[in-house]
Parts: C-alpha cells; structure tokens; sequence
C-alpha cells in the first residue's frame, strides 16, 4: 500500500513552494514579489520552505514545528488566492469570473483556503480535492465557532461526494472515508460517526493495518461522545498493551501537573 496521505497532506506546499530550496531545521518563512493572474496587482507575499517535524491531528493538521497549512498568496487588491501557479486560459477566465461574484468578495475577511475552497467549486475541481480546501480551512478559523462549523460541514459534504464518486477502491477513497467519520465525531454526529467506523472495519482496506487501527480508535472516542481533536500518536499508543498505555497516561499525567505548577 502507498504511502497513507495522511502523511503526503501534511503540508502540501504547493507550486511555489516547490521552487523554493528547502531549509534544513524547521519550517522557514520566505518573502517574494509575484504578480496577480487575475488583476495584474504586483504585491509581496510570504511563503513557506523547508521541512520541519510534526504530529498530526485525525483532521491531518500539523501540530508542533508546523501548525497549520502552507501560506497561499493573496491579492491585496482583488483578494485572489493563488492556489497555483501556470493557470491555464480557461482557469484563469473562470477565476476572474470567481473574484467578481458577491459570495467571493462577501468572503474576502475569510481564511485564504475558504476562498480557495470557494475557486475550487468554480472551477468544478474533483471533490476530493475541493473537500481539502475546507478542511485547511477549518484548520485556519478554528478560533472562530460558526466558521469552523461552516468549513467541516463544507468538507464533510465534499468529502461525502468523493466517497460516492469513487469507483474503485484506492488511497484517496479510504482517506476520504476516514475523513468524513472524522468529521461526523468533530461536528458531535457520534452515532453516524460511529457506525461508519464500524463499517469500514469490515472493509478490506481497513483489516490489521494502521488504517483499522484509526478507525477503532474513532469508535472509541464516539462512544465516548469526544468532539476534540486528536493526534495519530495517540493512536499509536491505543495499540500498546494494556500496561503500557497505563504507564503512557501516568507520565502525562504527571507531565501536565508539573506544567500547571509551573504556571
């Protein structure tokens, strides 16, 4: 099996990352001058390079060096989110028409992959990938209740509809299958949540991998009724025998005291 893309999706710097050469210690925050494709507006933007190490969340955000998506240029005059650089003629015609909608200029106060969500219905992207966008935008207006509601709804549906339109069983339909329960237990549909785990543990895909492995943690949590986010290093310590997860939840139990006395 392919590498699981909860590991490929941990950054995904995009094309002008790409050409940046990548830094050795942490992630780096570049600057560069680039043009708008849309209304020609020359502007700096900032950008990431380099690598750094990280957990990450069941909803594939970065925690720790990394916390967050990959910075996305916007326009300071027209608000357009450069998702991509080399759009083609068709693309760049119907992100224009994008821009000058009211529900795009309405968003303009909102996180840059809310718009690129946004661009991506316009441009009929694959559900999958415009199911990404909203997701990252969870991520980015988290501190915000009604909008993080807004984009894992947006995501749930997204990601919903790739699971309709897979026809075959691959890597994107089993991370768009984990996505969505994920989504579900986020947005407190516990029961939904977890029949859809305990579905997909009879699935093949599923069956003594890590990949089953999340999915029976999720199982876990909603029956607990846990809304909260989660790190996959939990998941690994689920794993663990009996009495080593007993030692796992004393240290940190230990370590979070010490850090509230420390206070």
């Amino acid at each position: 099996m392919k590498t699981l893309l909860l590991l490929l999706l941990l950054a995904s710097p995009g094309a002008y990352a790409q050409q940046i050469p990548a830094s050795t210690e942490g992630r780096t925050i570049i600057e560069r001058e680039i043009a708008c494709p849309v209304c020609g507006t020359q502007f700096y933007t900032k950008l990431n390079a380099g690598s750094a190490s990280y957990d990450q969340r069941l909803d594939l955000k970065p925690v720790g060096d990394v916390n967050g998506p990959w910075l996305l240029p916007e326009c300071p005059k027209c608000g357009f989110v450069i998702f991509k650089a080399g759009l083609t003629k068709a693309e760049l015609a119907r992100c224009k028409a994008a821009v000058a909608l009211d529900d795009y200029k309405k968003a303009l106060k909102r996180s840059s992959y809310y718009r690129a969500g946004l661009l991506y219905e316009q441009l009929e992207k694959p559900p999958f990938s415009v199911a990404m966008n909203f997701l990252k935008a969870s991520w980015q207006e988290e501190h915000d209740p009604v909008f993080l509601k807004e984009d894992q709804e947006l995501a749930l549906r997204y990601f919903s509809d790739a699971v309709k339109a897979a026809k075959a069983q691959n890597e994107d339909l089993q991370n768009a299958q984990l996505m969505r329960g994920e989504l579900m237990r986020r947005l407190g549909k516990f029961g939904p949540a977890k029949e859809h785990f305990r579905a997909l543990l009879g699935q093949p895909g599923f069956k003594k991998n890590f990949l089953g492995d999340i999915a029976a943690f999720q199982v876990k949590l909603c029956e607990k009724e846990d809304a909260q986010p989660h790190v996959f290093q939990e998941v690994r310590d689920f794993t663990k025998p009996p009495h080593v997860r007993l030692w796992i939840l004393t240290k940190k139990f230990f370590a979070d005291l010490a850090a509230i006395f420390a206070k």
